[in-house]
This record gives C-alpha cells, sequence and structure tokens, in this order.
C-alpha cells in the first residue's frame, strides 16, 4: 500500500543466547520495539494519545542474527488499513542486508480508558494510508 521506513534497533547483550544468536523471543521483542517507534514517527507526532494493542503476530525466522550485530534494521509497510486495524508486513535485516524475520501483524487501535478496541480516525487512516 506504502511506502516502507527503516528503523535502527539496537540488539542488546541479553539478547544473544548460548548459541551466540539473537533468540527467538528477542527478535519478537526487536520487531515490538521498532514497530512502536515507527508507529511514532507515522502516527504519534500527528496524533495524541495513539495506542494499540497487537492483535496478530505471524513469524518466518529466516537467517540467524549472531553475537556482534550491533543493530538490525527493521522495516514497517502497511498493507492494509480497516476500521480499526492495520495489517503491516515487517522485517528485520542486519546491515549486511540479510533479512532475519519477516513477519505480518494487525494491530488494532486501542481506548485506554475503556480497555476496548476503538474505530480509527480519518486522520489516523490518512496518516497511515500514505505510509
Amino acid at each position: 500500500m506504502g511506502s516502507t521506513q527503516l528503523i535502527e534497533i539496537p540488539v542488546r547483550w541479553t539478547d544473544v543466547d548460548a548459541y551466540r544468536h539473537v533468540s527467538h523471543m528477542a527478535l519478537v521483542a526487536l520487531l515490538d520495539d521498532g514497530r512502536g517507534r515507527w508507529f511514532e514517527c507515522v502516527v504519534g507526532s500527528e496524533v495524541m494519545g495513539w495506542e494499540y494493542v497487537v492483535a496478530r503476530l505471524e513469524v518466518d525466522f529466516r537467517a540467524p542474527a549472531v553475537l556482534g550485530e550491533r543493530a538490525l534494521f527493521g522495516s514497517f509497510a502497511v498493507e492494509r488499513v480497516g476500521s480499526s486495524s492495520v495489517r503491516l508486513r515487517e522485517r528485520l535485516m542486519t546491515a549486511s542486508e540479510v533479512v532475519v524475520v519477516d513477519a505480518v501483524c494487525v494491530v488494532v487501535a486501542w481506548d485506554r480508558e475503556r480497555s476496548v478496541g476503538r474505530a480509527l480516525t480519518g486522520v489516523e487512516k490518512s496518516l497511515l494510508v500514505g505510509r
């Protein structure tokens, strides 16, 4: 649907497992960190109180990220904007552009006070469609 933006996501020492790879759970956490920062750039800078929850996450692990990777690079692109949800195509890559993770994520706009999903506003949809 729209263009993608790369987000640099630092890898922490604690993300590395006994095999000297970034663990699968750490990769999910790195995706989450990158997604949050991406949404902040796209929507959060324009919409006060933008919040969401992850409703679906499908992850394909393609290659290991190894000890010594100081950062991974996340790309986040909008595939579809619904009435209350956004489907993203996500990817984590090394600095040498090796694809570590391909993912599909569906997030739902969230109303924290009521603790329920909510409809996306027209402004939010236009910001997301432009991506």
